[in-house]
């Protein structure tokens, strides 16, 4: 495939976005950013979308909506093969994603620190996975870990080698992530109930499914 024309970012780990975006912007590639991300790459000169600008709006619900929209999953999952994928996106005025840095909210360390059950939910990251699985999906060039940011750089320098194999290995790391951070909060989750004898006969059947 062709070099992306668009990026999206959105991470909680800053380390080495800026090098990324700066040699992105070197390559033509338009970065879209949310939050702080946004303002780390516009603090270094580099040039950037907010992300409320694709999706029509800012965060909302206290930031618990930020990157859940139509216009960020058409354009991480549209098959980039098939033109009435491509023709369909065009027709909406929605870009393209060929390539999505993000990494998630720091759960386990949460979940470490012995913060209480409401705190957990508020750091239990929902946005940065699914977009993870979504360019997974769609097979995108999709950094879910930092150390992936100068290796990808470097690639996208160099032409792209290997392509389809590449952009696999970045699939499969990402999904792992996805499944390693909602196998935590399931696992946080059920060590809360089976903290407790069943109140009911209707807990006791469901938490049989519990394991842990």
């Amino acid at each position: 495939m062709a070099r992306p024309e668009n990026a999206l970012m959105s991470v909680f780990n800053k380390d080495g976005i800026v090098p990324l975006a700066e040699g992105l912007h070197e390559l033509d590639v338009n970065i879209f950013a949310s939050g702080g991300t946004a303002r780390a790459i516009g603090e270094a000169g580099v040039p950037v979308t907010d992300v409320a600008e694709l999706v029509g709006g800012d965060a909302i619900l206290e930031h618990r909506v930020v990157t859940l929209s139509r216009e960020i999953h058409a354009g991480l999952l549209a098959d980039q093969r098939n033109d009435m994928h491509i023709e369909e996106l065009e027709s909406l005025g929605i870009p393209v994603l060929g390539l999505v840095c993000v990494d998630m909210y720091p759960l386990k360390a949460a979940i470490d620190d012995g913060l209480d059950e409401q705190a957990v939910i508020e750091k239990t990251d929902v946005g940065g996975p699914t977009m993870l699985h979504s360019a997974a999906k769609g097979r995108r060039i999709v950094l879910s870990r930092q150390e992936q940011r100068g290796i990808t750089l470097k690639w996208l320098q160099n032409g792209q080698p290997d392509e389809e194999n590449v952009l696999r290995t970045l699939a499969a790391v990402a999904e792992q992530e996805v499944a390693a951070y909602v196998n935590e909060s399931a696992r946080y989750l059920g060590s809360l109930v089976l903290q407790n004898e069943p109140q009911s006969s209707y807990e006791a059947s469901l938490r049989q499914a519990i394991l842990l």
